[in-house]
């Protein structure tokens, strides 16, 4: 028992060691409640800007002021109205479809015309393309100034109507202004 000191002192020593560790700890643990406060707030920060981001990824022009065009080459997908399997299309289960069938038959000679009648074409395509150029005049200029002006536009459509049928319509124009007979009917 040479060199030891009594009980108590060992104790205070031993007391202002742990002291001193409390002391050191407390300053760590206030330096790592700063540290945590301030990752917290950069963490609430970079999630608004991840939000935010996220909510500018899904615009379009459809969902913003964007132009079409900022929607960039990707196809658009057409989101059926219903989902598949949801609803079954068409009637009641049951009922047997009668619109069309009834439409069809109600317009029988029309719709059988090409058939019954010999000359009349199965499309009306000739009907549309002699519509093309009236529609065009009526685009391009907005109206005729005078009805007399649109008689002679009419007049003369019908005449190259006509003669696209069967004849050569530059020749049948010509023969008309040099005021020579024209037939419009056909094989004339």
């Amino acid at each position: 028992m040479v060199n030891q000191l009594p009980e108590t002192e060992v104790l205070r020593k031993r007391l202002a060691v742990l002291k001193a560790d409390v002391a050191s700890l407390q300053v760590e643990l206030a330096h790592l409640r700063t540290e945590n406060a301030r990752l917290q707030a950069e963490s609430a920060r970079l999630q608004a800007e991840n939000d935010e981001l996220r909510r500018r990824l899904g615009l379009n022009s459809q969902k913003s002021d964007k132009p079409p065009s900022s929607d960039g080459y990707r196809r658009k997908r057409i989101q059926p109205a219903l989902p598949k399997g949801k609803k079954p299309l068409g009637g009641q289960p049951g009922h047997k479809g009668k619109t069309l069938r009834a439409v069809l038959m109600e317009h029988e000679d029309a719709v059988l015309a090409f058939a019954l009648v010999e000359g009349v074409p199965f499309t009306n395509n000739q009907a549309d393309r002699d519509l093309g150029p009236a529609k065009v005049k009526q685009k391009v200029s907005g109206c005729f100034r005078t009805d007399h002006g649109a008689a002679v536009y009419a007049r003369l459509q019908a005449v190259i109507s006509s003669c696209k049928q069967e004849r050569n319509v530059f020749v049948a124009l010509r023969n008309l202004f040099a005021h020579q007979p024209v037939s419009l009917r056909p094989g004339g």
